[in-house]
């Protein structure tokens, strides 16, 4: 613990010259108690100096944005259920399920809006969403599964 970048150099991460700024950024890059630090700064409201990386006006914007949180690896991280959101864990590799059923719903929601109330891929949807099609949904299904199937060979029509 004693070897954190901050406890060599405090002046460093408490000094206002934007030099001072520049390498106390540079030396929280590398070090394994940024998340905590961070989480640390916002929790106590730390109006002064360099705390995980972040002056105090960034802190406060991360701080006070709704759903906004920061990771154990010190990632910002959005609100779960939004498109934004998704796209974020899509970038990092991840899956969320709460994520991806927001998706979904949004997705379904513009299907049920089509003309007819319904189309074949809200019938998916409804599917992946582990429910039953609607009417609309389930009779766009049928319709254009009748459309894509061809008449068995040897079968009188």
């Amino acid at each position: 613990m004693h070897d954190l970048p901050c406890r060599k150099n405090p002046e460093t991460f408490h000094t206002n010259t934007e030099k001072a700024r520049a390498a106390a950024r540079k030396a929280c890059a590398g070090c394994s108690a940024r998340p905590d630090c961070l989480r640390t700064a916002i929790d106590n409201d730390e109006r002064f100096g360099i705390w995980g990386g972040l002056d105090p006006d960034e802190r406060w914007q991360l701080g006070h944005k709704d759903g906004t949180w920061i990771d154990t690896r010190g990632v910002v991280r959005l609100p779960c259920g939004t498109d934004e959101a998704l796209k974020r864990h899509r970038g990092l590799k991840e899956t969320c399920p709460a994520c991806i059923e927001a998706d979904r719903r949004r997705r379904l929601d513009a299907e049920h809006a089509l003309p007819g109330g319904g189309s074949a891929s809200g019938a998916h949807l409804h599917r992946a969403l582990t429910e039953v099609p609607c009417g609309p949904c389930r009779a766009a299904h049928a319709a254009a599964s009748q459309m894509g199937r061809s008449p068995r060979r040897g079968v009188a029509a």
